[in-house]
């Protein structure tokens, strides 16, 4: 028998489809996606290599959503390269089921890789992807326990009718009893974990809401024995070594490619003598052809389907440059946006954000446009909401805005450890005041609805997305909220719908809302 053994396990997370090396929104060449990853695979690959993926990979980009759309005449991209780069295991993300458990569920069907998640259950408490773990016992090496789990965070945030029947269950507590149990049996144990860290690694200070969205930190503080925990969910670029376990975690887009190397030496059982880990970013590394060439086909459909002109801009350009600009002074595109919810709902108020980063639309309106400017797969709900909770969700988004060194800037919150811009909403249907000299509770001074002021007991009908309307963002108001109706329509077919039927569009630039401050 060998005395000595390698192992190296590379990963990925958070793709959100993000196959080619390409920015949708123009065209122009980036330095990211899985056709170039697959080129640092091949070049990192050694002989005894885990490749993993740890979830949130279905959606987010403009060719996976003509995907689904068109499911039935093309399949899946994403599985054609998933399976060329040789994917050993996936582990499912919360955006994996924002197109339905049918999609997820026929993604993992032809996928090579195996799926694991130890803690999403049906509705008879089965595993609900079939496989927990796994455990791979290399020919005259080791045993590796290879545990998988999920945020259990996603009913939060999901379309209902998605995961109806569907109970998640602690992630923390599905890791330690699978690692309590393969412990002694096992020579490397990996925690393969779609979610983050609520607490910084290295003062142990929170630094998000302990929710039970990120449970990363209490599981390197309270299970004994993981070697490697591989994290994502908050998109982060980590590579870590807390006590004597490895942590990583590769970015998103396909921006990274994480790489854990683990040496064994055996001395009557096989142990671990050296453990190193690196996050390579993708940066100068060729795109992968043969990648290229598997999706060439749906890759041109979907670019004369981006290109299709719906409608035009009459008013002013609604391309977005500035996109703090955007957010302080309410960009014309997000009173569109409103305009659109508030037409078909028929609510009295809408909110809407915007995503991190947007393109607004050209004065002619192709589809390109709109996907590059809603890109998340939400739906509608209507909420009624009395005066007093709406003023208390107001006065959490008021929280995005500081004061900093005699400016107007974002809350440092908002920007790490994730980005996270689209946790600011701004509103259509009333008008309110937001002075930033007052402390965080206390900043909407005034709220208007048809030039009235609002009262604590006045009753409203609001819209907004299905991913707010859960309490995403940890907006806990929103659950106290009683849900008059669920539009079963993702937002951006909407837009386009109502471009199409409008053609010319005329908006207003709605300066509803005041952010005011005497010492900036």
């Amino acid at each position: 028998m060998k005395k000595k053994f390698n192992l190296r396990i590379l990963s990925t997370s958070d793709i959100h489809g993000t196959i080619l090396a390409k920015n949708y929104a123009d065209n122009s060449l980036t330095c990211s996606g899985l056709s170039v990853v697959s080129s640092m695979v091949k070049k990192e690959r050694t002989q005894s290599t885990i490749l993993l993926d740890v979830g949130d990979d279905l959606q987010g980009n403009p060719l996976m959503y003509f995907h689904q759309l068109n499911r039935n005449k093309y399949k899946n991209p994403l599985v054609d390269v998933f399976n060329y780069l040789k994917y050993d295991y996936f582990i499912p993300g919360n955006h994996d089921f924002n197109y339905g458990l049918d999609y997820l569920q026929d993604f993992i069907g032809d996928l090579n890789a195996l799926t694991l998640c130890a803690n999403i259950l049906d509705s008879n408490d089965a595993l609900l992807f079939k496989n927990a773990y796994d455990i791979i016992e290399f020919p005259n090496g080791p045993k590796v326990l290879i545990v998988g789990v999920t945020t259990q965070y996603i009913p939060n945030w999901e379309n209902p009718s998605y995961i109806k029947d569907i109970k998640f269950i602690n992630a923390f507590e599905s890791a330690k009893q699978l690692v309590d149990r393969f412990r002694s049996e096992v020579d490397l144990v990996v925690v393969a974990y779609h979610g983050g860290f609520e607490k910084d690694l290295h003062t142990w200070e929170k630094f998000v809401e302990d929710t039970g969205e990120n449970l990363g930190s209490l599981m390197l503080k309270e299970i004994t024995g993981i070697d490697v925990l591989i994290s994502a969910h908050q998109h982060r670029h980590l590579s870590e070594k807390i006590n004597d376990t490895l942590v990583i975690q590769s970015g998103s887009k396909a921006d990274s490619l994480g790489v854990c190397d683990i040496e064994f030496n055996y001395r009557d059982k096989w142990v671990v003598t050296k453990k190193d880990n690196k996050l390579l970013t993708s940066t100068g590394y060729p795109v992968d052809e043969g990648v290229v060439e598997l999706v060439k086909d749906i890759e041109a459909d979907c670019q004369n389907f981006l290109d299709q002109k719906i409608g035009n801009v009459v008013s002013d350009n609604l391309k977005i440059d500035d996109m703090f600009s955007a957010r302080l002074n309410k960009h014309p595109i997000v009173t569109f946006i409103n305009k659109v919810q508030l037409f078909y709902t028929k609510a009295m108020i809408s909110g809407t954000s915007l995503p991190n980063d947007v393109t607004g639309f050209e004065k002619d309106i192709t589809i390109r446009n709109v996907l590059s400017t809603y890109v998340y797969a939400n739906t509608l709900a209507v909420l009624e909401v009395n005066g007093g909770i709406l003023k208390q969700i107001l006065e959490k988004n008021a929280e995005y805005f500081i004061c900093a060194e005699g400016k107007i800037a974002v809350n440092p919150r908002f920007v790490y450890p994730k980005v996270q811009h689209y946790n600011y909403d701004m509103f259509d249907g009333i008008d309110y005041l937001i002075d930033i000299d007052k402390d965080f509770g206390e900043r909407i001074v005034e709220i208007k609805y048809q030039n009235k002021p609002i009262k604590a007991d006045d009753l409203f009908t609001l819209t907004v997305n299905n991913y707010r309307a859960s309490g995403g963002g940890d907006f806990a108001e929103y659950k106290k909220l009683k849900v008059i109706r669920v539009l079963p329509f993702d937002i951006t077919e909407l837009i386009i719908d109502y471009i199409v039927k409008n053609r010319n569009l005329t908006i207003k630039d709605e300066k509803n809302i005041k952010i005011i401050s005497e010492n900036c």
